[in-house]
């Protein structure tokens, strides 16, 4: 294969317009493409309505503990749904076009920043759909109303974000996406364990968590509900008192690590390609 030429940046910047525009109107102009990511929120916004406690965060007992902490762990777990669901499949399913196109000039980095963009898009709009859903049957009565909302939403919009760049890096890993069922289950699965909300993490897992999405997501919608402060006797975690900027940040750095990844795996992989 030849190698990469260089390309000016308003070069790359037009691939990754039309990138952009190409993949918001693939996603609109198929029923099929458009349909699951319109469901995925508002069924899973039914599934918090059925199982919720409703009071739980108004009550702020010892009793109503476990309810608020498995409303937030439904949350944050969703929004990591949503995102590996949306993009597992995005780079394998296209291999074939996408060779032809790099064979004809088209900048990698730009191909990658387009599929984060519209991915990101949409997760944003679907956790914008299941936060605010929640906001009509359950008062999260935030001691800060002010930040509560803003880092609430903004912790599940970046949890969804960096978990579909984990899953955009896997679509790169492989050839087929029938190949990614197992990196899914198992990404869904480290989110639910390592998530440090419903067990109770020591040693070496204890360490996990600093790198799971899911667990900083929990810690900073638990420090903007003030978990600690309910029963300080009975449940303490270290993570829910850390400033809720810092959560924010590491799931940034996270979304921005894999997405490097997924541009630095592409590059190797059409270099080395006869």
């Amino acid at each position: 294969m030849k190698k990469f030429r260089r390309r000016s940046a308003r070069m790359n910047l037009m691939h990754y317009r039309v990138l952009v525009a190409r993949y918001f109107r693939q996603i609109f102009s198929s029923l099929g493409t458009l349909l699951p990511l319109v469901l995925q929120a508002p069924v899973m916004l039914v599934i918090v309505w059925l199982v919720s406690r409703k009071d739980a965060f108004t009550l702020k007992s010892p009793d109503a503990l476990t309810g608020a902490n498995v409303t937030l762990f439904m949350l944050v777990i969703m929004s990591a749904l949503m995102g590996i669901l949306n993009s597992y499949r995005e780079i394998c399913k296209e291999r074939d076009i996408l060779s032809r196109e790099v064979f004809g000039g088209l900048d990698i980095t730009a191909y990658v920043l387009s599929k984060v963009t519209v991915l990101s898009v949409v997760g944003i709009v679907q956790c914008a759909v299941l936060f605010g859903g929640t906001l009509i049957f359950i008062d999260f009565a935030f001691p800060s109303p002010a930040t509560g909302y803003v880092c609430c939403y903004a912790a599940m919009a970046l949890t969804n974000i960096s978990v579909m760049t984990v899953g955009l890096f896997i679509s790169a890993l492989l050839k087929k996406s029938e190949s990614a069922i197992l990196p899914v289950l198992f990404i869904i699965i480290v989110q639910v364990v390592f998530c440090d909300s419903l067990f109770s993490l020591e040693g070496a897992a204890g360490w996990v968590r600093y790198v799971t999405p899911s667990a900083w997501a929990i810690a900073v919608m638990s420090h903007e509900c003030a978990l600690n402060d309910w029963a300080p006797q009975i449940f303490q975690k270290p993570m829910f008192d850390l400033n809720p900027l810092i959560g924010l940040a590491v799931l940034a750095a996270i979304a921005l690590a894999f997405m490097l990844l997924t541009i630095l795996r592409l590059k190797r992989v059409y270099r080395q390609k006869d």
